[in-house]
């Protein structure tokens, strides 16, 4: 199933299959658009150890790195060069164990997360340029904005964003369209499926401790 395979079928579920329209081809691509970011936000991402944003380079001149708002979790961080374990910890992490920023270079053995938006930070300080390679979750690489594109998530999964749109449909504040009852059963549908679908990751991947990205 494809974008429009899935426009086709919310059509007919929502029976709007006679022009005018009551939701634009636009809208509802806007809507399917967000219906894959939720899933990945609700069930946890698409796994990522590939795109150019899962490594991120540094130099001596920053302990500070960019990193992608498209990055929901890091699972797990190691040192290009060596292979080495680079701990994944937040602020709080540092304040407990009684680690403390600095401009003392050395080796870069931990990212620390979530103290600004899309930025983490080094420590210590690094005392060379080297990179970290990332392990993520992360949200769709393209938005979905026309036809014949593909989602990223597992078809098992792709008849199910229509409940997601559906909710969206039906909140659109239009006298032909809004249904508060619809929109409401739609939107808790959709949150029974992802949190089933979650279960059933966490099943199937066995349980692992993830590192939430505080960014998001």
């Amino acid at each position: 199933m494809n974008s429009t395979d899935l426009l086709e079928q919310f059509r007919l579920d929502l029976n709007d299959v006679e022009e005018p329209y009551l939701w634009s081809d636009k809208e509802v691509f806007g809507y399917m658009n967000d219906a894959q970011r939720m899933f990945c936000r609700l069930v946890g991402g698409i796994g990522d150890v590939s795109s150019d944003f899962t490594q991120l380079a540094y130099t001596p001149a920053s302990d500070w790195v960019a990193t992608s708002p498209l990055i929901l979790k890091i699972r797990n961080a190691t040192d290009v060069a060596t292979g080495r374990q680079i701990d994944v910890w937040n602020e709080e992490d540092m304040r407990r164990r009684g680690f403390r920023f600095n401009k003392v270079p050395g080796r870069v053995q931990r990212l620390v997360i979530g103290m600004e938006e899309h930025r983490a930070r080094l420590h210590s300080y690094p005392a060379q340029a080297g990179a970290i390679q990332l392990s993520i979750e992360r949200l769709p690489l393209e938005s979905i904005i026309g036809a014949d594109q593909a989602f990223e998530i597992d078809e098992q999964h792709h008849e199910h964003l229509g409940l997601w749109m559906a909710y969206r449909a039906y909140s659109k504040q239009d006298a032909e369209t809004f249904d508060r009852t619809k929109s409401a059963e739609s939107k808790a549908a959709f949150e029974v499926y992802c949190f089933e679908a979650a279960a059933e990751r966490a099943r199937a991947h066995g349980k692992v401790r993830v590192v939430a990205y505080g960014g998001i």
